[in-house]
């Protein structure tokens, strides 16, 4: 009997082991939770008021879902009562009702689905009918979800996501409002909510789970002041406001530049940034704090750069991380006393100014006709991006990219934001997603700098000057100049030190019908809806290859994501050596009635290098010259360049000293951070199938071998033990290390 202990002994080192490869994993998310006493409900079903939750409801922490109509939210929250998910844009799919964990991992919306998006609904539908099924569901999904979340140990899902975990809040919320004043008001149900909440707070709170990099984690901050303004009377509640300001005064080091611009390299990420911004600036005058200075400062030019941004249809361009949906935010206004008030839909968001460069965020924007605004007839905007910030979110390879729209049209885009659980997802991150010239197979994350040389604009003539360097050797330069508002050139010059391929990828609408020119390397872009054209002239230096694509997946080339789903769209791949090579796009809009549009090939006069230049653009009103002559930049046009406009262009500002603090802001959180935990879950269930399976193999061919080997048992588990302990400090040490 004692030699069986024995023996039994040596299989806690394997134990040992396989615990040491998931106790991180369950230290992780575990919480212990919180008592919920009685007169913790009583208090909470009193305080704060009424008007307080709506408001809190109300900021919602996910973009709710998008109905056209209250008959379309109706109908979604009717299949929800039947387990059937429809919603606008989205594939149909069935669930349990009111809720199974299985759903968590089986659902193809699993962040939307961990956030309650199926109470959220069936809230908002009640709030429009007061139909009593809407909120049984609701009660019974709620519950159901808050013991389940409750009892488990590891996640399924996005169950502990950071962002669903915040974005449940406002729901949760906004049920609780309705619940605490209800004649079948059930002390067990809640219970089971307002520890679900404190449950919510303990997970945000933990160090661990702080995603500090990204607006992630202002969300979770925010979060945390919902639950604390929400359920003052909840065990922590008042630790969690301090944790929350205490890491947002450190986030806004990094996550908003004293430009006003989110550090998020997209145009959608700047409107959600901005919208974190005002709600933290409201919560901080509803807890009485007073507003600092420079945090409203940044605030008021968010709301400036947004302004730049959107156009009037509400649509904003489509660089990094931006979808191709109507922009709609809320927004607070700072009172005189130096009170954010309550966020209310934007109005009046006419850009402020023709003109603007952001040279430490790295972005350009400009307009032409903005006098006729909101009249797109003859509006046009113009945006380049050049941002890249490590460690920050939502970095796409394309620096130098830009998207032009004009007359309500967009032209020319990036392929925007690529569904995450989609095939191409990573073609979109990297190069090919964008217009940005490149070299053949360059890595989205290779080495590179990218910076402004210079610019120039006086309301005709507008000049846009930028240099990449790297990686290994590899120089891009682009030039952009748009000249009134009837045309922009685009001028790409590589170099080299390896003979290589350098790729650029001009990618139009989905919406534009493309059609070939008489003459070479010439297109027509139609809008099939408004009629309006533009017509897109290639040419470049020798060795050049230029090709159209459309819906290709090798070469990934010719796709634009369109509500929510990826698209064809016409794009035209211009291959050429990465050697002293120079390409040239032209983007040239017709004028009403077909005139304006180019009549002949346009032709380099005079090449020397990238500041000295000259092109002719032959029209049907008459030829347009561009030329560079050094820091000069002149059009003419008429009889002999009868008229010529003349710019000379600004050196970029020194902004190092800028960029340095907002690195050092960022590494200073970083360093605070650097022990948070890393998403092993599939890796530690792989390498544990493996270690399970090398146990049974040891012990099939111990038992086999026993009877011969009875003299030499001792050496030989020690040995096993010995490799268990060597393979076990790899795997730990090593392997998920790295």
């Amino acid at each position: 009997m004692l030699s069986r202990y024995k023996s039994a002994l040596w299989y806690l080192i394997p134990v040992f082991v396989l615990s040491s490869i998931w106790v991180p994993e369950f230290s992780h998310y575990y919480v212990p939770g919180v008592r919920i006493a009685d007169n913790v409900i009583s208090q909470s079903r009193t305080t704060p008021a009424d008007s307080v939750l709506q408001e809190l409801e109300n900021m919602r922490l996910r973009r709710p879902a998008a109905f056209v109509s209250d008959r379309e939210l109706i109908t979604a929250a009717e299949y929800l009562l039947k387990g059937e998910f429809r919603l606008p844009n989205r594939t149909p799919w069935k669930f349990t009702v009111p809720f199974s964990a299985a759903d968590l991992s089986a659902t193809p919306v699993p962040l939307e689905f961990a956030s309650l998006i199926v109470p959220e609904i069936l809230l908002d539908a009640y709030g429009v009918t007061g139909r009593e099924e809407f909120f049984t569901m609701t009660r019974e999904a709620i519950a159901a979800f808050a013991e389940h979340e409750s009892a488990a140990s590891l996640p399924e899902g996005f169950l502990w996501d950071d962002h669903s975990t915040a974005a449940r809040i406002p729901v949760l919320i906004r049920f609780w409002r309705l619940y605490r004043t209800r004649p079948d008001f059930d002390l067990g149900v809640a219970r089971s909510v307002l520890k679900l909440l404190a449950r919510s707070g303990q997970l945000l709170a933990k160090p661990s789970h702080y995603t500090f990099r990204t607006n992630h984690g202002v969300m979770q901050n925010l979060g945390l002041l919902h639950l604390c303004v929400a359920f003052p009377a909840v065990p922590g509640a008042l630790g969690w406001c301090e944790t929350a300001l205490g890491r947002l005064a450190a986030q806004m080091g990094y996550f908003v530049n004293v430009e006003g611009v989110v550090l998020e390299h997209s145009a959608g990420y700047h409107e959600t940034g901005m919208y974190l911004l005002g709600m933290s600036l409201r919560f901080l005058t509803l807890l009485g704090r007073p507003i600092p200075s420079d945090w409203a400062d940044k605030y008021s030019k968010s709301q400036a750069y947004y302004s730049q941004l959107r156009r009037p249809d509400g649509t904003l361009p489509m660089y990094g991380d931006t979808d191709d949906e109507v922009s709609v935010t809320r927004v607070t206004a700072i009172d005189g006393t130096g009170r954010a008030g309550p966020l209310l839909p934007a109005r009046d968001l006419r850009p402020g100014k023709s003109f603007g460069v952001f040279p430490i965020a790295g972005h350009a924007v400009w307009w032409r006709g903005l006098e006729k605004w909101p009249d797109v007839r003859d509006l046009s905007q113009t945006v380049v991006t050049w941002a890249n910030f490590p460690g920050h979110g939502h970095k796409l390879a394309d620096e130098m990219s830009l998207i032009l729209w004009s007359g309500g049209q967009t032209w020319v885009t990036n392929s925007g934001y690529w569904p995450y659980e989609d095939w191409g997802r990573a073609h979109a991150e990297g190069w090919e997603g964008s217009n940005a010239p490149h070299l053949s197979g360059e890595s989205a994350k290779s080495s590179r700098t990218t910076e402004l040389l210079g610019y120039a604009d006086d309301g005709r003539l507008t000049v846009l000057d930028l240099r990449r360097r790297g990686p290994a050797g590899y120089a891009a330069r682009r030039q952009l100049v748009q000249f009134g508002s009837e045309l922009w050139l685009v001028l790409d010059l590589t170099q080299d030190e390896t003979p290589r391929r350098s790729i650029t990828l001009w990618t139009v609408d989905p919406s534009l019908a493309v059609l070939q020119e008489p003459f070479q390397n010439a297109f027509r872009l139609g809008s099939r809806s408004s009629g309006a054209a533009m017509s897109a002239h290639f040419l470049a230096s020798e060795g050049t290859e230029i090709k159209t694509l459309s819906g290709s997946r090798q070469p990934f080339a010719g796709w634009v994501v369109r509500e929510r789903t990826p698209t064809p769209a016409t794009a035209f791949r211009i291959d050429q050596p990465s050697g002293n090579s120079w390409a040239v796009a032209l983007w040239v809009p017709e004028r009403r009635g077909g005139a304006g549009a180019v009549s002949a090939p346009p032709r380099m006069l005079e090449w020397v290098n990238g500041d000295r230049w000259k092109l002719t653009i032959p029209m049907h009103r008459g030829n347009v010259v561009l030329q560079r002559i050094d820091g000069e930049v002149l059009a003419q046009e008429g009889a002999g360049g009868q008229h010529t406009i003349r710019v000379k262009l600004a050196g970029a500002p020194d902004v190092s000293a800028e960029r340095a603090s907002i690195r050092s802001a960022f590494e200073a959180v970083e360093v605070r951070s650097d022990k948070r935990y890393k998403d092993l879950y599939p890796f530690r269930l792989k390498i544990t199938y493996l270690l399970l399976a090398i146990l049974a193999v040891q012990e099939m061919a111990w038992f086999l071998v026993r009877k011969l080997m009875r003299r030499f048992q001792f050496a030989v588990r020690l040995a096993l033990g010995s490799a268990w302990l060597i393979l076990g400090s790899w795997i730990v040490l090593v392997y998920l290390e790295s």
